[in-house]
């Protein structure tokens, strides 16, 4: 069993690493990708925005929310993190939990977690580091996981 996990994330990948000790290196073990998240507003949906008139001259615009699909679609990743981080919780592979994350993933995420899981939550951070390799990850972590 790791001591910890630690999962890097942002709203359309997410990357889990573990650490077996309490000052070791990480090692990667699982990658999620979401590729509905990358897609544009016009791919994720069929038709177009509904177009107005403005109310005080002859203008028109789109009335589509492309920011409000993309964080639909972040939520629905953040439950598919979830529910990866549950059944590790639930097979005993992980003690504590280190959540890296760009700033609307990390509520995401919070809200999806159940009560059991969220309590093994040991620290967060506010970045998106996907990029990033294992070991510029684990600088930016405590060095006592």
């Amino acid at each position: 069993m790791a001591l910890a996990w630690v999962l890097v994330a942002n709203q359309s990948q997410a990357r889990l690493f573990e650490a077996a000790k309490r000052a070791s290196k990480l090692h990667e073990f699982e990658t999620l990708i979401h590729p509905e998240s990358r897609m544009k507003g016009l791919d994720l949906e069929s038709d177009a925005p509904g177009r107005a008139f403005d109310s005080g001259g002859l203008g028109r615009h789109a009335m589509g929310n492309a920011s409000e699909l993309h964080r639909r679609n972040g939520q629905v990743f953040a439950r598919e993190i979830a529910h990866a981080l549950e059944r590790g919780r639930k097979e005993g592979r992980f003690e504590k939990l280190y959540i890296v994350a760009e700033p609307q993933m990390v509520g995401s995420l919070r809200d999806s977690l159940k009560a059991p899981t969220r309590a093994t939550i040991a620290g967060e951070m506010r970045k998106n580091l996907v990029n990033c390799d294992a070991e510029e990850i684990r600088a930016q972590l405590p060095e006592w996981l």
